[in-house]
């Protein structure tokens, strides 16, 4: 029987979220190998689109049928993501308010970041809540994943490939003129991660196929740091192209990875699948959306003017809130949203 809840993806929430944490504060000195490497922690960006597409699909691959079953989709992917970004949202812009800075956004730039729209817009993708701009990405593919889903689970695979050739066509006529703003911000460059994410959950659902290969969390483990280690070396030590190899490594190949290794954890018993199944590892992946959400900003400016400016204490502090945020104000809204929906569905 498939298991409701799989302890170790929430686990690998908590690890994508320090890989951002690291990307924006970085502690190694400049000039280290260390420091480029931490430099690619927005890989943990990918890690929740791949993420992403694969629970999905996991948990509602067979309930996305009906007109009904889908409302209460994107209800429960409403209640999960909108509460508490719209909150912060508002709490940002209040204390602007009070506090008259220059900062305070226009009426329009509010409203494109309230309604998920800036992360379509060049000029407005980092304002509010500047890691907010991946919320566009992941609305885009919750309004398309009931379709996405169930044409790739009943191998439609032309009507998977017109899916595809939308989303390529969407970028070079869309953004022809910003192509690696749209390449690497939008729903039309970021497309393929989701896709990985389908395809590894339907995979792993068919359990003789997925079981064929061993060591699966190992060869994927090697494989992505061996991407993020080719990168560094491809761009700051050889010099190519930056946009060329970013696309190939991360827009392609590392979804790839990351879905193989999102396989191996569900079939495979491992000391990594331990690790991310701990009680540390859950307490920071249930709180990873909020810690995302708070880890750069106002909350995280304050933590570091008032209180500490060690990256590490940092951290600690912020997931402590994060979790909080979680606790008190996103898992109450979403168990409210869960009851609304059972209510309804009863009707």
């Amino acid at each position: 029987m498939r298991p409701a809840r799989v302890p170790s993806l929430t686990g690998v929430r908590a690890f994508a979220a320090l890989s951002v944490y690291f990307h924006h504060s970085n502690p190694f000195p400049k000039s280290s190998f260390l420091h480029s490497l931490a430099q690619e922690g927005y890989v943990g960006v990918t890690v929740f689109f791949v993420l992403s597409g694969f629970l999905i699909t996991w948990n509602y691959a067979d309930t996305l049928r009906t007109f009904e079953e889908r409302k209460r989709f994107y209800l429960l992917r409403f209640a999960r993501i909108v509460p508490l970004y719209w909150g912060l949202l508002m709490g940002l812009y209040l204390l602007q308010w009070l506090l008259k800075t220059n900062d305070t956004a226009p009426v329009s730039e509010q409203l494109f970041n309230f309604s998920f729209l800036k992360g379509f817009i060049p000029g407005s993708v980092f304002s509010g809540i500047p890691q907010s701009w991946s919320l566009t990405v992941e609305m885009g593919f919750y309004a398309l994943a009931p379709l996405w889903i169930s044409w790739m689970a009943e191998r439609r695979w032309p009507a998977v490939v017109v899916l595809y050739c939308f989303f390529v066509c969407g970028l070079f006529s869309v953004y022809k003129n910003h192509l690696t703003f749209g390449s690497f911000y939008t729903i039309f460059g970021r497309f393929f991660e989701f896709g990985a994410g389908i395809f590894a959950a339907l995979w792993v659902r068919q359990p003789k196929k997925s079981s064929g290969f061993r060591f699966k969390t190992l060869t994927s483990s090697a494989g992505g740091a061996g991407l993020v280690i080719a990168y560094v070396l491809a761009v700051h030590r050889w010099h190519f192209s930056a946009f060329y190899t970013e696309w190939l490594l991360y827009n392609f190949l590392l979804p790839i990875v990351v879905g193989f290794g999102l396989v191996g954890l569900l079939t495979e018993k491992t000391f990594l699948s331990s690790l991310l199944s701990s009680p540390l590892a859950q307490w920071m992946g249930k709180s990873s959306y909020a810690f995302y959400l708070i880890h750069l900003g106002p909350v995280a400016i304050g933590v570091q003017r008032y209180v500490s400016d060690n990256s590490l204490v940092r951290l600690i502090l912020l997931w402590a809130m994060a979790y909080a945020l979680y606790r008190w104000v996103e898992r109450p809204l979403y168990r409210l949203a869960v009851e609304y929906s059972r209510k309804g569905a009863k009707v």
